[in-house]
């Protein structure tokens, strides 16, 4: 009787506490599941947030007033400098700074805590240099970026926000989860309580698996193609190197919000490892053909105008020459 009367006390006891912490958190959010058990992550997301990668300048905490989040929307759709700006700014106008945790943000970076890329020194250079070479490097197509190339992807991790065509779909099943992204069409594929391909096998969207930690999917990407080390977000160019791994963190937390957190561990280019924060929006939205591939019919246009450019550049010096 008095072991009955011990165990009653103790899921009453148990009762207040959760009934204590939901009046504390009336806001706990609980995802609708699969039939498997786990979080339903399905549907179709918008990762379109401004804010930028690294901290901007003048700022020192990670928190900013909308007055701050609007000033730099301002400056990065219409930026004095917009003839060195690879991003089109106008392309930029539907998207805004978006709250992350009920907080607008100076930076995605939350460590380190200055919110700057742990870059080594030489692999800054590079970034630099790689970044620098987008209006000068026309003398072949393999100079040009991936991106404009066809061959890189928004669904390389960590994936990075890009001027348009942000819209994700996210399918699953208990052995595999489908990224699929809109932003020059891959479907990632996410083999689950898996391991790794061998090393020796690269690919330009690395090797990924996944497992669950609660309602948390985290996924493990390795094994990068040395041609897909170009990462470009908002304002930042940053690297990946065969050697990094980055770790993923997707969880719902409330119907429209996907909070997305990644961490790039890259020896190579970073003198520590370096984690972001950011979220994907719900989208009622459709995803559409992004009719790109390797055989990029405007690459051909591009490097013409750039002779084109060059030679009455030249014509135009020599004429201002003095006889």
């Amino acid at each position: 009787m008095r072991s009955h009367i011990r165990k009653t006390i103790g899921w009453a006891v148990l009762a207040l506490c959760a009934t204590a912490a939901a009046a504390e958190n009336p806001r706990i959010y609980r995802p609708p599941r699969l039939p498997d058990g786990h979080a339903d992550l399905q549907g179709m997301w918008k990762n379109s947030n401004l804010t930028p990668l690294e901290r901007a300048s003048g700022f020192t905490q990670l928190a900013i007033t909308a007055a701050d989040a609007e000033r730099l929307r301002a400056e990065y759709v219409d930026p004095p400098d917009a003839a060195n700006v690879p991003d089109d700014p106008g392309r930029l106008l539907d998207r805004t700074f978006e709250p992350i945790r009920g907080e607008l943000r100076s930076a995605l970076i939350i460590d380190p805590g200055d919110g700057k890329i742990p870059w080594q020194a030489l692999s800054k250079e590079k970034a630099v240099a790689l970044r620098r070479a987008v209006f000068t490097a026309f003398d072949n197509p393999e100079q040009r970026p991936p991106l404009e190339r066809c061959l890189g992807s928004a669904a390389v991790p960590p994936m990075q926000p890009t001027a348009d065509n942000n819209m994700y779909q996210i399918v699953q099943t208990p052995a595999t989860i489908v990224i699929m992204s809109e932003f020059i069409h891959d479907a990632r594929m996410i083999r689950m309580n898996s391991t790794h391909s061998p090393a020796v096998i690269t690919s330009w969207l690395g090797d990924s698996i996944g497992w669950w930690e609660h309602d948390t999917l985290v996924i493990e990407t390795k094994h990068f193609s040395p041609g897909s080390a170009f990462r470009l977000g908002v304002r930042h160019l940053f690297l990946v190197s065969p050697q990094a791994m980055v770790i993923e963190r997707f969880t719902r937390v409330s119907r429209d919000e996907l909070n997305y957190v990644y961490t790039v561990n890259d020896p190579a280019h970073y003198t520590r490892p370096w984690t972001a924060e950011t979220h994907w929006m719900h989208s009622n939205g459709r995803m559409f053909e992004f009719a790109c591939h390797e055989g990029n019919y405007s690459m051909r246009g591009m490097l013409e105008a750039a002779r084109s450019h060059d030679a009455e550049k030249a014509g135009a010096e020599a004429a201002a020459k003095p006889n």
